[in-house]
């Protein structure tokens, strides 16, 4: 027996401290006016006390507000920036909040997370393996940025998303169709590598590795594919491109938003954007901005898209209903 899968809630987290461009221009060679016109960006908000954890425990509770743990029983972390390599992120998570009855396990597909979290969570629901699934966007970058290199730390910041979701009589489903996919020949594009040490380890150095990006090719990736799986997707769910209401896209930058709607010639209106307040947020730019635009997306009967690329390199689209 298959079932439906339908959103139950929708919540978000991000850390107080808040980085302006004004703020870079005092260490690096940069104004605002430079890093807005090539970024939309103008502030993103940067982890001082909080972490991972705390992010996603956060975001949770927010999203469990009305719903008890223990009725949980799948928890999946979409993450390429934990604290610890183990436990996951998930299963710390679950001991913080109370979830005692739920399945646990991190996902890292980098600012492709979420979407790749929400297909597997979906996925279970509708084969009846679980019947309500939290699902969690956090990413951290600042930890592992150079701040003196202008290419990489205007883009990032840090925050988390959460979503509920349940499953549901077939005829109410919301998950309509996804695409996938990954391009590993393209990996060293953009890569943090793991810091470690070599038996025996008697002088241990704990040096800091720091994102590394090909900044043209993938903003060439993004241009290019992102729109071959919004069609894909919704072909799949046989449902036409001027049908989508909204389309939630992976937030990185302004320029591959707007180059997305010019190609595939949809109004720029249909895509919401807040990376001008929080930057590139990774696995949780997607949750990030489905919660704080939820009351214009979220309206009955409403097709969305949601899209998401990145390292790996990883891409992803699924089409939602709200009913």
């Amino acid at each position: 027996m298959l079932y439906g899968v339908k959103l139950v809630e929708l919540a978000s987290e991000v850390p107080t401290k808040t980085v302006s461009n004004f703020d870079l221009e005092k260490i690096l060679d940069t104004n605002d006016q430079w890093i807005t016109d090539r970024t939309g960006i103008k502030e993103r908000r940067i982890c001082e006390k909080e972490d991972s954890l705390y992010l996603a425990v956060e975001s949770s509770r927010k999203a469990l507000k009305n719903n008890d743990p223990k009725e949980i029983d799948l928890i999946i972390v979409a993450t390429s920036t934990p604290e610890y390599l183990y436990p996951s992120t998930a299963c710390r998570l679950q001991g913080e909040i109370g979830a005692d009855n739920a399945v646990c396990f991190d996902l890292s597909a980098a600012c492709t997370g979420f979407i790749f979290a929400l297909v597997n969570a979906c996925q279970f629901l509708q084969l009846g393996t679980f019947k309500k699934a939290l699902i969690v966007g956090i990413d951290i970058h600042s930890r592992f940025i150079n701040w003196a290199d202008r290419s990489t730390s205007i883009l990032f910041g840090d925050g988390a998303g959460a979503i509920l979701l349940e499953a549901c009589p077939l005829e109410e489903n919301q998950f309509l169709s996804h695409s996938l996919a990954c391009y590993g020949k393209a990996w060293t594009d953009l890569t943090i590598k793991t810091t470690y040490s070599n038996f025996p380890n008697a002088d241990i150095q704990k040096n800091v590795e720091v994102v590394q990006m090909n900044g043209k090719k993938i903003y060439q990736f993004a241009v290019q594919k992102v729109p071959e799986f919004i069609l894909s997707s919704l072909n799949k769910a046989n449902i036409k491109l001027e049908e989508v209401d909204y389309f939630i896209c992976h937030q990185a930058n302004q320029r591959i938003l707007d180059s997305v709607a010019d190609k595939l010639k949809v109004d720029k209106n249909k895509f919401p954007s807040n990376m001008a307040k929080y930057g590139n947020t990774s696995a949780a730019s997607i949750p990030l901005i489905w919660e704080e635009k939820k009351n214009l997306i979220n309206q009955k009967n409403n097709i969305i898209s949601l899209s998401g690329f990145g390292a790996g390199l990883t891409i992803g689209s699924i089409v939602w209903k709200i009913n």
